[in-house]
């Protein structure tokens, strides 16, 4: 039922099960997920909120039922409607966005390359950042207090551009892998493949360059030969006048 519920509010929220692998070979793609702590964390942060909007409204239940009391009959069939489906409605929100968080953890892709990296999350709102090992700049671990107690920290890179911002929401030069617990594993795996996709990236330019470029020696031996046949063409001129 579960299962069923979550592939529903996965239809309904037109949410593909799967991103497409960014640029790389495929015996190198490797697919990172946030700690199940981290689900753990998203579960309270619902049951808070839950718990507050339940008690917002009993409060406000037991508030308007001096006003109930009072309205005649009718009023109150009206009344016992409206309150009914707004009832309806609120339980209905809560099944779905319990299962929008669930798919929030699950639908949360970290994939990398030997040349590049993606990070695909949200379910409300999709969002896909792609970044490639040429324009990588910086890389770091970001964990507080509350994910240490968890096992849990942030990944975030960063490329050409992302120095002034902070937030990986707010700069799309900064991507974030948040909530793993093998941040280490990741930084050491993507510090590794940058290292082997600039080194190979320099040998290809030498190759590149020495293949289009001349030698200089050859160069200097064309010009002292075209040098050489100028003079003994214009001494062969004086010699005849």
């Amino acid at each position: 039922m579960s299962n069923w519920l979550s592939a529903m509010v996965q239809q309904l929220m037109r949410v593909p099960a799967e991103p497409q692998l960014p640029d790389g070979s495929a015996d190198s793609v490797r697919v990172f997920r946030a700690g199940k702590n981290y689900y753990r964390w998203l579960m309270l942060q619902w049951a808070s909120a839950q718990v507050l909007v339940l008690l917002g409204a009993f409060i406000t239940w037991q508030s308007t039922q001096s006003v109930l009391a009072k309205l005649p009959v009718w009023g109150k069939v009206i009344w016992l409607g409206v309150e009914g489906v707004v009832e309806l409605s609120a339980l209905t929100f809560i099944v779905v966005s319990y299962h929008a968080v669930r798919l929030n953890y699950e639908l949360r892709w970290y994939i990398v390359t030997d040349r590049s990296l993606r990070i695909r999350s949200g379910i409300w709102s999709v969002e896909e950042l792609t970044m490639t090992f040429a324009n990588i700049q910086d890389m770091r671990i970001n964990a507080g207090p509350l994910q240490n107690l968890l096992g849990l920290a942030d990944v975030v890179v960063s490329s050409a551009g992302g120095g002034q911002h902070t937030s990986p929401s707010l700069n799309p030069h900064l991507a974030c892998f948040n909530g793993v617990d093998n941040a280490e594993e990741l930084r050491d795996l993507i510090a590794e493949r940058l290292r082997q996709y600039r080194d190979a990236g320099l040998g290809d330019h030498d190759r590149e360059s020495a293949v289009a470029t001349p030698p200089s020696t050859a160069l200097d031996e064309a010009a002292a030969l075209r040098v050489l046949n100028e003079v003994r063409s214009l001494r062969e001129a004086l010699a005849q006048s």
